[in-house]
């Protein structure tokens, strides 16, 4: 397992320029194959050890319908999709893409909307389809989904902790615990467990006014996370790779990380075991839940084949997408046919307790400004209470300058 997570949010000027000239196609219903055949897709993937899997999958499939598809692996960006969206030969979709990057191209009218009877919502797993809406529609098509959770150096101890206080304790005796604390990512959980949230979700969407980063709840969370800093365990100048490689190095009992972190543990020759996160304040500990999605083109004149594409590697190609990359399926019934061992049955339980990240382009605006806030906190400059009132109020106002165009 060895992938990282990957934030990226378009500027709000180039959003804006595309959304003025940009023409969103109507989404067509899913239909079944195209009996006809004849017609020829492009489809981008930022899966790079599995786009070949994926191209042997699109032969098959053109065998099968008489369509030809073609499976392009890519760094994918917002501007680079949408020049290339208006040349022949262009992208007629992505399939393999991070959820917090889907806001970005769906502002700038370049996602159609998923067609209602594509797939049921109850048949995903929950945090993968709230981040396939965005403002109440939904435009992706959940592919894949990865969390982080508890790694414990088993030399150190011998059972993983059911709770956070229990967490704290034993780490004092057996090398503490290490994680960015100064990043939203990793705090999400603190933040939800004291019944606090960034944006307000109700309805399939958020409320980017409603903001909860501010208020009692998150002052709670505050408060806890600045125990661990009274406490020795954390700093404001312990980023991932120095949390990494002190578990790595066999220093610290404890590390909050992902997939990709397994293969580089196994590696290193650390003796460790993955749990799912201890509870606190008697609620899960909910986690940031990542989401490979797929899109079709709002630009492409063939959707309804694309999207019948997109139902053939759903049914198709999930299992060996994880055999494949360790891509753990969105879907519930492709996760009872994969062989999974104790580490994807850990990270499948905490995903059940994850949520997405909220797929908004205001999220962008957050997080430069909760971390600073957050080391300001743990050098002693501001108190939690401060630092609550600082986050809310300066993410108030970047969101209102982003939506001036200033």
């Amino acid at each position: 397992m060895k992938r990282g997570i990957r934030i990226g949010l378009a500027s709000v000027t180039l959003l804006a320029l595309l959304s003025a000239c940009s023409n969103t196609t109507p989404a067509p219903s899913n239909g079944s194959s195209n009996t006809e055949g004849g017609e020829s897709i492009t489809l981008w993937t930022n899966f790079q050890v599995e786009a070949d899997l994926l191209q042997r999958y699109a032969d098959q499939w053109a065998e099968a319908t008489g369509n030809e598809a073609t499976i392009v692996h890519n760094s994918i960006e917002l501007q680079q999709f949408a020049q290339a969206t208006n040349s022949a030969g262009g992208p007629d979709g992505i399939f393999g893409i991070a959820n917090d990057q889907l806001a970005s191209f769906v502002t700038a009218n370049l996602a159609a909307e998923v067609p209602d009877d594509f797939y049921n919502d109850e048949d995903y797993v929950e945090a993968a389809v709230q981040a396939s809406y965005i403002n109440g529609k939904r435009f992706g098509v959940p592919i894949a989904v990865e969390t982080v959770t508890l790694f414990y150096n088993t030399d150190k101890v011998s059972a993983p902790p059911t709770t956070w206080d229990e967490l704290l304790q034993t780490a004092k005796d057996s090398g503490g615990i290490k994680f960015d604390a100064t990043s939203i990512y990793y705090d999400l959980g603190f933040i939800r467990a004291f019944d606090s949230y960034i944006f307000n979700w109700a309805d399939n969407a958020y409320d980017v006014e409603d903001i909860g980063l501010g208020n009692e709840g998150a002052v709670q969370a505050y408060h806890y996370i600045q125990q661990m800093v009274g406490e020795g365990f954390l700093s404001a100048d312990i980023t991932f790779d120095i949390a990494r490689s002190a578990f790595e190095n066999g220093e610290t009992a404890y590390y909050i990380g992902g997939p990709w972190d397994v293969d580089a543990f196994t590696s290193a020759g650390v003796n460790f075991a993955v749990a799912p996160m201890p509870t606190l304040n008697d609620k899960p500990f909910i986690t940031p839940v990542g989401t490979q999605v797929g899109f079709v083109s709002s630009k492409s004149s063939k959707q309804e084949t694309v999207w019948d594409f997109y139902q053939y590697l759903i049914d198709e190609a999930a299992v060996e997408l994880y055999e494949v990359g360790d891509r753990i399926p969105a879907k519930l019934s492709v996760q009872e046919q994969i062989d999974r061992d104790e580490t994807t049955e850990s990270f499948m339980t905490q995903i059940a307790d994850g949520e997405p990240l909220p797929s908004v382009a205001e999220l962008g605006q957050l997080w430069g400004l909760y971390a600073d806030n957050m080391r300001l906190m743990f050098g002693g400059m501001v108190t939690p209470e401060e630092a609550a009132q600082y986050i809310e109020a300066q993410l108030k106002e970047a969101i209102e300058l982003m939506h001036s165009g200033a």
